[in-house]
């Protein structure tokens, strides 16, 4: 199985033509149902944007349901552990609590991602200051066996942590210290990591950058250019803020 690429392809198409067990870990952010537009508190986004290049983003519940569905399913064939960070939305959380419980005996934690609060959208309606990783596994032990943990084993299972970069083409992204955190703990060198909603490819320039094998997916080509210009930078030590402001280029 060919390493370190960034596929442009329906996800669940491509990992059901992946060997089971040959993926190390998932960490994935799913398009998380919003209703299809940008709400305009996304860095360089602005009210009524698409949200996505090509994904619309307003399915009905049961839709949305076998689609994320089917998708976390077939993620959990080809890998140890897949972690799936999602925030609770209107358009999302009954499938959320569906979701736990369908996956429940797959369930190993549940992780929150803190970050700051977004300004008030909605009168009567509280500022979103979280999200949550559903991290999953071959089974519901909440202790993770293969594990790359610090000397005094403690990793906690909230963090804060904002968001210091921006892709202008891409409303949905999350920080870069996310995908390094699990990537740091969770594997170990030489390991496969993979995206199967890799977006602006945040996961697999971490990835990249603590030593580990990646494979990227997304049914956009646009985004699949982006990913494939940013882990082309974080070979060259360049950050993507330098590429932005063209102080520094790939050519």
């Amino acid at each position: 199985m060919e390493v370190d690429r960034i596929i442009c392809g329906d996800c669940l198409d491509v990992m059901k033509d992946m060997p089971d067990n040959s993926v190390d870990l998932v960490i994935t952010s799913p398009p998380y149902n919003t209703g299809g537009k940008s709400l305009g508190y996304h860095p360089n986004s602005k009210t009524g944007d698409n949200f996505y290049d090509q994904h619309k983003d307003n399915m009905a519940n049961d839709e949305y349901g076998v689609f994320l569905f089917e998708r976390i399913a077939e993620s959990l064939n080809v890998a140890r552990y897949s972690f799936w960070d999602i925030q609770i939305l209107s358009g999302n959380k009954a499938i959320m609590v569906k979701t736990m419980e369908a996956f429940a005996k797959f369930l190993k934690d549940v992780f929150v991602w803190q970050k700051q609060a977004v300004s008030q959208i909605t009168r009567g309606r509280t500022a979103k200051g979280f999200e949550l990783v559903l991290m999953f596994g071959k089974d519901d032990n909440m202790t993770f066996e293969y594990n790359n943990f610090p000397p005094n084993g403690y990793v906690p299972n909230i963090r804060t942590w904002y968001k210091t970069e921006s892709i202008p083409e891409h409303h949905a992204t999350f920080p870069l210290p996310l995908p390094l955190y699990f990537i740091q703990h969770f594997s170990k060198e030489g390991d496969l990591i993979l995206d199967p909603f890799c977006g602006s490819g945040t996961t697999c320039v971490a990835a990249k950058m603590l030593g580990r094998h990646y494979i990227g997916i997304d049914i956009s080509e646009k985004y699949c250019q982006i990913a494939r210009k940013r882990i082309e930078a974080a070979e060259k030590g360049i950050t993507v803020k330098e590429l932005e402001k063209g102080q520094k280029t790939l050519f």
